[in-house]
């Protein structure tokens, strides 16, 4: 199987970061559509400028500069003609990365947590390649980290590798959101924000917080689940969480309610989002994180 799918072990090390950077390189480009969109709170258009992408062919005219000429279809046609590209504008990036200790759980292929921890790095290589600005926040177990500075993908990569650590699930959960209680996201605008997280519920402060960060910023938020834990026959399983290994008995019914729970309080937590004008998209852990990646450069999230 992959190891992008099911790595060796939850616990990410250095040779599968590095692994992540191939497939970062590799995730083609986004729609044209979406790189030359222009509804509000995209920030690349079809102004035209002097980025890489051509966007027409014209007439030479008095105010075009030279170097833009098109010497070939000019020695055809016998007239002057100018490429005209695309403005690139600068593509500037938050990460939010939140897991709880629930998160370090996983009954096929890896852990959720490790595989939000994957698409965390694919997001850190993608922007270094594609010279994106990236600002980011991770929180997890009692641990936080955060930058607004260039240059920091060493830094976070080892962050990330450290948050793939299982010891972290001992750890209470925090209890404020991500975009909470932070100046990184207070003062964030006409930035691409993409969240990853297995939190469902936030409050009444933290709402209106998000809904702010939603109002500037186009938002994207990223929920891995592993549909197969509601699925498991039923029995007497050994768990670990962060009271330590227990005995957890299973039954038919209790699954079964425990599954009606979770999609009635996704689907509360999806309906607010999408009030807020967040794009919310679920993904199951057999999924691999390169595929997620291109989910969110079909969204323009990624370049």
């Amino acid at each position: 199987m992959s190891p992008l799918l099911s790595p060796e072990s939850p616990e990410l090390d250095d040779a599968h970061f590095a692994l992540l950077a191939h497939y970062a390189k590799h995730l083609g480009r986004a729609p044209k559509a979406i790189r030359f969109a222009t509804n509000a709170g995209d920030r690349r258009s079809r102004q035209k400028g002097h980025g890489m992408e051509m966007l027409e062919l014209r007439a030479y005219q008095a105010s075009d500069d030279l170097r833009h000429i098109d010497w070939r279809v000019t020695a055809r046609t016998g007239q002057a003609h100018t490429r005209l590209y695309a403005q690139e504008n600068d593509h500037q990036r938050l990460l939010l990365l939140d897991l709880s200790s629930s998160a370090y759980f996983g009954t096929r292929h890896t852990f959720i947590s490790t595989r939000l921890i994957q698409l965390a790095g694919i997001i850190a290589w993608r922007s270094k390649q594609q010279g994106d600005t990236l600002s980011y926040r991770l929180t997890y177990g009692s641990e936080e980290h955060a930058s607004n500075k260039s240059g920091t993908l060493s830094s976070l990569l080892s962050q990330l590798k450290e948050a793939s650590h299982l010891e972290h699930r001992t750890n209470e959960s925090r209890p404020d959101s991500i975009w909470s209680n932070t100046l990184l996201t207070n003062k964030m605008h006409n930035k691409d924000v993409i969240i990853l997280t297995d939190k469902q519920t936030w409050s009444d402060s933290e709402e209106s917080t998000l809904m702010q960060l939603a109002k500037h910023n186009s938002v994207h938020w990223i929920q891995i689940i592993d549909s197969n834990v509601y699925n498991l026959p039923a029995g007497q399983y050994q768990m670990a969480d962060r009271h330590g290994v227990k005995q957890v008995n299973i039954s038919k019914h209790s699954m079964q309610q425990a599954k009606i729970d979770f999609f009635e309080q996704n689907a509360l937590m999806r309906k607010k989002l999408a009030a807020f004008g967040i794009r919310h998209q679920l993904f199951d852990i057999t999924e691999s994180p390169e595929k997620i990646a291109r989910y969110l450069l079909s969204q323009g999230a990624l370049h």
